[in-house]
C-alpha cells in the first residue's frame, strides 16, 4: 500500500524531469548546432574587411596579451569597450595572427551563439511552453547577423550579454531581490563593456521599474540606484569625452531633421528583417502586456528599443547614411517572444493589427529597399548583404520585388493570423525566411572577403612578420585607401607605425606622424625599415634596398632614416595619372638635379583624347598612341613637376583619372638611373 501510494505522486516529478531533461538536450542542440554552422561559415571568410574597427580591437588584444596595456601603435588607447580585446588577447598572445585570427571566429561563434540560452530563458519566464521557447532560441541564432561571428568586433560579446541583461533585468523588476538586481548591474556593466551602445541598458530598466512598481520602486530598487548613481556622478565630475574616449565624438553629434526619417527608415529594414508576419502582433502584446512579469518585460523591451533605435537614428542622420541594423539587431529575438504573448492572450486587437500591418505594408511600397542596399548603404546590414546578393542574381528590379512580395505575405499573413490563426505557420515561415537570409548573408559576406583576400593580400599574409624586420613604419600616401593599410597593419605585427605623406588619409583616429620631406629628400622622423603604400604614389629610394612587393606595397630597408630619389604623387599602381598631381626628382650629393626624366603617355583605344600638362608643357594624348616625353633636366635643388588635365574618365572604383603613364625613370649625368618602383 505504502508504495502504491508513493508512485502517483512520483509519476507527474518524473514526466516534469523528463520534459525539463529534453528542453536542455534541445537547447544544447540548438547552441552547438549554431556554434558548428558559425565556424563552419567562418571558414570562408579569410580576411577581416571591416575596418578600421576590425584592427582596432585585434590591436588592442594584441597589446593586451603582449604588455598588459590597451594600446595602438605604442599609444595609449582611451577605448571603453574592452571585453572582446581582454577575451581575445591570450589568442593572440599564444598564437601566429592567422590561428589567431580563426580562434577568435571559433570564439566569437561560440559566445553569440550563447544567446539562444536568455531568449529560452526568458520565453519560459513569461509562461510560454517550451516548444515555444525553443523555436524563439533558434530565432535568435538564424537571425542574418550572426555572419559578425566571423568578424573581430564586440557584437559576438556584445549580443549574449545584453540579451541575458534583458532576461535578469525582468526578474529584478519582477520579483525584487538582491541577487537579481546585482545580477542584471553586473550584465549590464559587461554588455557596455563589450559594446558601449548597451550603455542604456540601465535606463530600460528603471523605466520599467517605474512602470511597474510607480513609488514603491525607489524601495524595491534602491539597491541598484545607488550604485548606478556613482558612475553617473563620476561620469558627470570626468566629463563626456573622458569618459567616452574613443567614442567622445558622440557628443558632438547633431539632432537634425533626418533623425525623424532614419528612425522610421530602420523601423522599416528591422521589421522586414524579421519577416513582417510577427511584427503587428508583437507590437499589440507589448502596448497591452497583461500581469506583473508581461509588464516589466515590455517596458524593458519599448525603451530598450528606443534608446537603440535613437542612437542608430542618430549616427546615420550625422554623416554615414545607411540602415544601422548593427546598432538594432539585439531586438530581433525579442520579437518572437512579443508575437508568443500575442498568441498567449488569445489574439485580441484585430483591428490595430490589420491598421500596423497596412501602415507596413504602405510604407515598404512607397520605400524602394534597393537605394539602401546600394553601395556603402549595406556596411552595417547583414539583411542588406542578402539583398545585394539576390539582386547580383536575379537583378535589382527583380530583387526589388522579392522583397516587396515578402513585405505583402508578411502583412497578409499577420492579418490572417490574428483572425484565422495559423501561429505555427508563421512562426516556422518566419524562422525559414532569416536563415534564408542569413545564408544570403554569409554568400556575400565570404565574397567580399575572398576578393579582398585574392586581390589585396599576398599569399602570406603576414609577409613583413616573415621577412624578420622589426619595426617598420607604414607611409600611407594621398589617394591610396586607408583599409588597404589597415589590411597590413593587421596581418603584420612588425608594422608598429603609421606615418602621412602630404594629406593621406589615416587608417583610424589614433596617432599618426606626418611625414616632412626634407630638400634632399629624406623622410624626416621615420625610421630605417618603410613599407610603402604605393596605390596612389609611385617612388624610388635613394639609399633604401628594396626587400619585397605585395600588391600596391613595397617594402624598403635602409641604415639611416630613408631618402627619396623620385616620387610622382598622383600615379596610381594600374598606371593611371589622376586628374593632377606631382612629380619630383631629388638632388644627388652635389645639390644638383642633371639628367634626363623620361616616360611615356596612351590611352586605351576606346577612349576620348585628353590634353595633361605637365609644368608649362600640354600633351595631347590620343587614343592608342604613344606619347614619349623626354626632359632635360639641370637644376639645382629639386626638381618638381606639376601635372593637371581637365579630362579624362571616371573607373569603376570612382576614381577620376586621365591618361596612362609609364613609371618615370630619371637617368643622371654620368649614367646612373633611379627608376621608379612600381608596385602594382
Amino acid at each position: 500500500m505504502a508504495f502504491d501510494a508513493v508512485l502517483p505522486a512520483a509519476r507527474p516529478r518524473a514526466r516534469t524531469f523528463a520534459r525539463g531533461l529534453t528542453a536542455r538536450v534541445g537547447l544544447t542542440l540548438v547552441v552547438a548546432s549554431s556554434v558548428a554552422v558559425r565556424i563552419v561559415a567562418s571558414a570562408a571568410h579569410p580576411v577581416p574587411r571591416y575596418f578600421p574597427d576590425e584592427y582596432l580591437y585585434t590591436a588592442i588584444a594584441r597589446s593586451l596579451g603582449a604588455t598588459g596595456r590597451p594600446l595602438v601603435r605604442g599609444a595609449s588607447a582611451h577605448f571603453p569597450a574592452l571585453l572582446e580585446p581582454l577575451l581575445a588577447a591570450p589568442l593572440q598572445a599564444l598564437f601566429p595572427p592567422d590561428t589567431a585570427y580563426r580562434l577568435t571566429q571559433a570564439e566569437n561563434a561560440f559566445l553569440m551563439s550563447l544567446a539562444a540560452v536568455p531568449i529560452y530563458l526568458l520565453a519560459r519566464r513569461l509562461s510560454l511552453s517550451t516548444g515555444y521557447a525553443l523555436a524563439c532560441a533558434v530565432f535568435a541564432i538564424a537571425i542574418p547577423d550572426l555572419v559578425y561571428s566571423s568578424y573581430t568586433l564586440a557584437d559576438p560579446v556584445g549580443y549574449p550579454l545584453a540579451l541575458a541583461a534583458i532576461y535578469v533585468g525582468v526578474i529584478a523588476i519582477d520579483k525584487p531581490s538582491r541577487r537579481a538586481q546585482l545580477g542584471f548591474l553586473a550584465l549590464a556593466l559587461l554588455a557596455t563593456f563589450a559594446r558601449v551602445q548597451y550603455v542604456v541598458l540601465p535606463v530600460a530598466f528603471i523605466a520599467a521599474a517605474i512602470l511597474v512598481d510607480r513609488r514603491r520602486m525607489l524601495r524595491t530598487q534602491r539597491l541598484p540606484l545607488v550604485l548606478l548613481a556613482l558612475p553617473l556622478l563620476g561620469g558627470l565630475a570626468l566629463g563626456p569625452s573622458r569618459v567616452l574616449g574613443y567614442y567622445s565624438s558622440v557628443a558632438h553629434l547633431h539632432v537634425g531633421g533626418s533623425l525623424l526619417h532614419w528612425a522610421v527608415v530602420d523601423m522599416l529594414l528591422l521589421t522586414l528583417t524579421a519577416g513582417v508576419v510577427l511584427v503587428p502582433g508583437a507590437v499589440v502584446a507589448v502596448a497591452r502586456p497583461r500581469g506583473r512579469t508581461e509588464t516589466a518585460f515590455a517596458a524593458c523591451v519599448v525603451v530598450f528599443g528606443a534608446c537603440l533605435l535613437a542612437e542608430a537614428a542618430l549616427y546615420a542622420s550625422n554623416g554615414s547614411n545607411r540602415f544601422q541594423e548593427r546598432y538594432l539587431f539585439a531586438l530581433l529575438p525579442l520579437l518572437p517572444i512579443a508575437f508568443g504573448l500575442y498568441m498567449k492572450h488569445g489574439r485580441p486587437a484585430r483591428i490595430p493589427v490589420a491598421l500596423l500591418a497596412a501602415a507596413l505594408f504602405l510604407i515598404s511600397v512607397r520605400v524602394p529597399i534597393s537605394g539602401y542596399a546600394e553601395g556603402l548603404g549595406m556596411t552595417d546590414s547583414p539583411f542588406l548583404f542578402a539583398v545585394t546578393r539576390l539582386e547580383q542574381l536575379v537583378g535589382t528590379a527583380s530583387g526589388s520585388l522579392v522583397v516587396a512580395v515578402v513585405a505583402a505575405l508578411g502583412t497578409a499573413g499577420a492579418v490572417a493570423v490574428s483572425r484565422r490563426g495559423g501561429a505555427p505557420i508563421a512562426v516556422g515561415a518566419t524562422i525559414v525566411f532569416v536563415a534564408v537570409t542569413s545564408f544570403g548573408a554569409i554568400l556575400n559576406d565570404s565574397r567580399n572577403a575572398r576578393d579582398i583576400r585574392s586581390t589585396f593580400l599576398p599569399t602570406n599574409v603576414s609577409w613583413v612578420d616573415s621577412l624578420g624586420l622589426q619595426d617598420v613604419t607604414l607611409v600611407q600616401t594621398i589617394g591610396s585607401p586607408p583599409e588597404r593599410a589597415a589590411e597590413q597593419l593587421y596581418w603584420n605585427r612588425s608594422v608598429s607605425h603609421e606615418a602621412l605623406l602630404g594629406d593621406a588619409q589615416p587608417t583610424d583616429v589614433y596617432p599618426t606622424q606626418h611625414i616632412q620631406i626634407a630638400k634632399d629628400g629624406t623622410l624626416t622622423g621615420v625610421g630605417g625599415n618603410v613599407l610603402f603604400q604605393g596605390f596612389g604614389a609611385t617612388a624610388r629610394f635613394a639609399n633604401a634596398t628594396l626587400v619585397a612587393r605585395a600588391g600596391s606595397f613595397s617594402l624598403w630597408s635602409a641604415a639611416g632614416a630613408p631618402r627619396l630619389a623620385l616620387l610622382e604623387q598622383g600615379r596610381y599602381s594600374d598606371s593611371w595619372l589622376a586628374r593632377n598631381g606631382r612629380l619630383t626628382v631629388w638632388p644627388d650629393a652635389s645639390g644638383h638635379t642633371r639628367g634626363l626624366l623620361r616616360f611615356t603617355l596612351s590611352l586605351p583605344s576606346t577612349a576620348q583624347a585628353v590634353t595633361v600638362r605637365f609644368g608649362k608643357a600640354h600633351y595631347q594624348v590620343r587614343p592608342g598612341r604613344l606619347t614619349a616625353i623626354t626632359y632635360t633636366v639641370d637644376a639645382r635643388g629639386p626638381l618638381s613637376l606639376a601635372f593637371s588635365s581637365d579630362q579624362g574618365s571616371r573607373l569603376p572604383d570612382l576614381r577620376a583619372v586621365s591618361v596612362l603613364s609609364t613609371p618615370p625613370t630619371f637617368t643622371r649625368e654620368g649614367g646612373s638611373t633611379a627608376p621608379a618602383t612600381s608596385v602594382a
